[in-house]
C-alpha cells in the first residue's frame, strides 16, 4: 500500500514539474489559416537568449519557413521566453505570446504589431495571489482555457480565460487598455 501512495505522490509531483525552455524557432498560423507567423533566431551565439530574434508575419498558410524570395507582410523584433507558441489574429495584424506562468511584475502577455509592441504584467489582470502552484511557478490561465482575438467597434482585443474568469487586453497601439 505504501508503494502505491509513493508512486501516486511521485506522479503528482511530475505532473506539476516545470518544462525547461527549448529555445527553438517556430511557426504559428491564424485560426482561419490565412496568415502565418514565423519566429526566427538571428545569430549564432553560444546561448540562444543572447541572440536577437525576429517575428515575421506572412499572408498564407506555411508549415515551414517561406522561401527567401517571399517577403513578410510585416516584421518585428521578438523577445522570446524560450518556449514556442503564440496566437496570430485572423487578419494577420497582431501576434501575441502569453506566459503559462504568472509573474505579477513581469510581462505575461506580449502583443506584437507592425506599429508597436504591447506588454502587460501579471498584476494588470487582477487574478489575485492564491493561484495553483507548480514545482516553481504559479499558474494563472484556466487549464484548457481559450485565448483568442476578437474585434469590437473596430478595435482588436486579445481575450484570455484565466483561473479568475475572462480578461482582455486592447491590442491597439498608442491607446490605454
Amino acid at each position: 500500500m505504501n508503494k502505491i501512495v509513493l508512486i501516486f505522490l511521485v506522479l503528482s509531483v511530475c505532473s506539476y514539474a516545470d518544462e525547461p525552455p527549448d529555445w527553438e524557432e517556430f511557426i504559428v498560423q491564424s485560426e482561419n489559416k490565412k496568415w502565418s507567423a514565423v519566429v526566427l533566431r538571428q545569430g549564432e551565439s553560444k546561448e540562444p537568449w543572447e541572440d536577437n530574434w525576429v517575428l515575421n508575419v506572412y499572408e498564407g498558410f506555411y508549415v515551414s519557413s517561406p522561401a527567401p524570395n517571399i517577403l513578410p507582410t510585416w516584421s518585428s523584433s521578438y523577445n522570446p521566453s524560450g518556449y514556442s507558441g503564440g496566437y496570430l489574429s485572423n487578419d494577420g495584424s497582431a501576434f501575441s505570446y502569453v506566459e503559462f506562468w504568472y509573474y505579477p511584475n513581469h510581462p505575461v502577455v506580449q502583443i506584437y504589431r507592425q506599429e508597436c509592441n504591447i506588454q502587460k504584467n501579471g498584476s494588470y489582470f487582477k487574478v489575485g495571489s492564491k493561484l495553483q502552484q507548480t514545482a516553481s511557478h504559479q499558474l494563472w490561465l484556466k487549464e484548457g482555457g481559450n485565448v483568442k482575438y476578437y474585434t469590437t467597434e473596430g478595435k482588436l482585443f486579445l481575450q484570455l480565460e484565466t483561473v479568475k474568469g475572462l480578461r482582455r487586453v486592447k491590442a491597439v497601439c498608442n491607446e490605454k487598455t
